[in-house]
């Protein structure tokens, strides 16, 4: 039996706090997204995933480890995807001078940590809708049929 190409939207995670980054993925993956986690925001993370894999949106932290800003991760995405969608967590008061998010094109969504899996939905959804580039997985990942090996 041929494989099946997986056609699900990709979500790419840039999240250096690891549990934060799983229930991201975690619920990402439960709506029937691909999700592939970038913790420091190499670009190349999803490269080697399988030919042709690029990312239709990201969610990404603005204040990573090591003095990483997640305003350069997001320019650096848009460098190599033009237009992506991306929902940016963080922290920060929206008035902080670091969580400035003008300049960095859209479509772009803010949302505050803590945060629930339905608001996180609700923003990427929000996100890929408005912008037209992917559609949104038909069914919940749970609920697809089981493919043989």
């Amino acid at each position: 039996m041929a494989d099946v190409p997986d056609r699900r939207p990709t979500v790419v995670i840039v999240e250096d706090e690891a549990l934060v980054a799983m229930m991201v993925a975690d619920t990402l993956a439960d709506a029937g997204y691909r999700t592939v986690w970038s913790p420091s925001g190499g670009l190349g993370a999803w490269a080697g995933r399988g030919a042709g894999v690029v990312p239709d949106a990201a969610v990404v932290d603005l204040r990573l480890a090591n003095g990483l800003d997640g305003r350069d991760v997001v320019r650096r995405l848009r460098e190599q995807c033009a237009g992506m969608p991306v929902v940016v967590i963080t922290d920060l008061d929206r008035t902080a001078p670091e969580a400035d998010l003008r300049g960095l094109g859209g479509p772009t969504a803010r949302l505050r940590k803590p945060f629930s899996g339905d608001h996180l939905l609700g923003r990427l959804e929000g996100l890929l809708e408005a912008s037209g580039t992917v559609a949104r997985p038909s069914r919940r990942a749970a609920d697809a049929p089981a493919h043989a090996v």
